[in-house]
């Protein structure tokens, strides 16, 4: 396929880049000025300069004969409002679409996330047909790009697929991953409810991995949405993977569930109040991403694309430490 991808220098879209070159697809890719293209540096790819907020740079860089547009420019955080979220995350979107409808483009992947579910905090998986509950303005606006995707494929008459993820790693992950490695090496690290809670997560290759064969495989994937996952664990059990690489102590500083979401939740009016840009320490949103249950069950991508993950927990927390000991975070 010749294929198009949006976000390809970041952390998830250098592996879609790869994975769609290493599979022998023409590949091109959507840079900015900005952009740094030290992940895809090395791979046979072409790129073009534009932005998804400015659609007037769009048509001449998309070739019309793309057969495969791979979305994945968005602004992924934990803190801020619409304004910071929207206009790239559902407006860049949209400019995607209808480049789209302009070049007739046969087949739409929109890189999704399990955030459109909210946090249910249950014990049962979360399928695909979980009701969706978005929390904050990042989870909404990715809720909001989706639904404009499947919209917009209906109207137009393409063929469109995504594929949502819960908490991603690996290498190329500027924040959680590195985030997580520095509060452990600094002996601060926190667990909510005692870190027994069950989450799913993924490797940004499994992931990666499971968006190219929605777009290589459009005839079971149109119309389709589907969870994508590489290992189930305890959040406790992470931290522990951890901190085996590290060769620390997984010694963590515990906050009940309840009491760490009310704090969450005062400091972030506080936080508000005073006008302050950066994220408090402790918000509800993190209290509930991490002390949640939050099982995902990804069994449709393996019934219907054949999707098999290949990255477990100690694979995963190895490749974050190997990247994470020479990565400050963001």
């Amino acid at each position: 396929m010749r294929c198009f991808v949006t976000g390809g220098t970041g952390f998830i879209g250098s592996y879609i880049v790869r994975l769609l070159s290493e599979a022998d697809h023409e590949v091109f890719v959507l840079i900015r000025e900005t952009s740094d293209l030290q992940l895809i540096e090395d791979l046979p790819i072409t790129t073009v300069l534009g932005d998804v907020v400015e659609p007037e740079t769009l048509d001449d860089l998309v070739p019309s004969d793309t057969d495969c547009m791979f979305h994945n420019a968005a602004i992924m955080d934990d803190w801020g409002g619409k304004s910071k979220y929207f206009p790239v995350n559902v407006g860049g979107t949209e400019n995607i679409l209808e480049v789209c409808r302009r070049k007739d483009i046969p087949r739409f992947i929109q890189t999704s996330s399990t955030g459109v579910y909210g946090f249910p905090n249950k014990k049962e998986p979360i399928d695909e047909e979980t009701q969706w509950n978005p929390m904050n303005a990042y989870q909404k606006s990715k809720a909001e790009s989706e639904r404009l995707v499947f919209e917009r494929a209906d109207e137009y008459g393409f063929k469109a697929s995504a594929v949502r993820a819960p908490v991603v790693f690996g290498q190329g992950d500027m924040f959680t991953g590195p985030q997580i490695l520095e509060r452990m090496k600094d002996g601060n690290m926190v667990v909510f409810g005692g870190g027994d809670n069950t989450q799913s997560y993924v490797h940004a290759e499994d992931f990666a991995r499971c968006l190219v064969l929605a777009g290589e495989q459009i005839q079971n994937s149109a119309g389709e949405a589907y969870n994508v996952g590489s290992f189930t664990c305890e959040f406790r059990e992470l931290l522990e993977a951890f901190a085996k690489e590290l060769n620390v102590e997984p010694d963590f500083q515990n906050i009940p569930y309840s009491l760490g979401v009310g704090i969450g939740g005062f400091a972030a009016k506080l936080y508000e109040v005073f006008g302050r840009e950066n994220a408090p320490l402790i918000t509800s949103f993190r209290v509930k991403m991490f002390g949640s249950e939050y099982e995902i069950d990804w069994s449709k991508a393996h019934e219907q694309l054949g999707y098999e993950p290949r990255w477990d927990l100690e694979s995963t927390a190895k490749d974050v430490v190997d990247w994470g000991i020479h990565f400050k975070p963001r």
